[in-house]
């Protein structure tokens, strides 16, 4: 049974394992994973007695001790706690496909913002095209998983394979609130994001982002169609990388500081 004896701090370096490899009645944990492995013993070259935090994608951390480090690390478990660190809304973002430069640096600040899912979305403007398009799931993956460790998130945001454009209006049903980004809804305050949501808590948000060519005229007409609400941006014409982070602001803002989280 893990011992409540010792504080988990600020700043100390995390690492997400699987939960088979904490073992919680003889408070032990081990890191076999090669990536892991590899940046506790040779680029933070941490010691034994030095100190790290293990998280297991469930909202529990736990704060361990550094026992052996060779070709996997042994560690001793001091304390465990719940992370509090996750938005009380899932927000997902489904984001037009777009080149992958665009969407990994849009992937590293959704997850410091806190999203809850990214989808890729074949689209008519997409300009990567389907029968070009190659996903690198493990850099993904890292991406992923290094910038929740950073930010000190509980849970590793979710990845979605690329869907169709049928499959995203197909998946409304699973949402409480579902918007579509467009710019001309941006010219007027009455289409403000915040304009549509009242509590935010427990909610599950589905937002819709155009790719680089923006949201065709039928894709709008379909999604309005399926209860989707046009939302703008505000005045200003934002890139395809940009918006996500726009909506998350917004979003994360209202959920934790503003009105809207009661």
């Amino acid at each position: 049974m893990v011992k409540l004896d010792k504080v988990i701090g600020d700043y100390m370096q995390r690492y997400f394992v699987e939960k088979e490899n904490i073992f919680e009645s003889n408070n032990i944990a081990k890191i076999i994973d090669k990536e892991n492995v590899h940046h506790i013993r040779d680029v933070m070259r941490f010691k034994n007695g030095d100190e790290i935090v293990l998280l297991c994608n469930d909202l529990s951390e736990y704060l361990c001790v550094i026992e052996d480090i060779s070709s996997s690390v042994t560690l001793k478990i001091l304390n465990k706690k719940i992370n509090n660190n996750e938005l009380n809304v899932e927000v997902d973002i489904a984001h037009g496909l777009v080149r992958r430069e665009k969407k990994e640096e849009t992937l590293r600040r959704l997850v410091e913002l806190g999203c809850h899912k990214y989808i890729p979305v074949m689209m008519e403007r997409s300009i990567v095209k389907m029968d070009k398009y190659k996903e690198n799931n493990d850099r993904i993956k890292t991406i992923i998983k290094e910038c929740s460790e950073q930010s000190e998130r509980g849970m590793l945001m979710e990845y979605h394979d690329v869907i169709s454009f049928n499959d995203l209006i197909k998946s409304k049903d699973n949402y409480d609130y579902l918007f579509v980004c467009f710019e001309d809804s941006g010219r007027s305050n009455e289409k403000a994001l915040n304009s549509y949501l009242d509590k935010l808590n427990n909610k599950k948000v589905l937002v819709v982002i155009g790719p680089e060519g923006g949201i065709s005229d039928s894709e709008l007409k379909a999604l309005k169609d399926n209860g989707f609400i046009a939302i703008g941006l505000g005045k200003r014409i934002l890139r395809t990388e940009t918006a996500p982070l726009y909506v998350m602001s917004v979003l994360s803002y209202m959920a934790e500081v503003g009105d809207y989280h009661a």
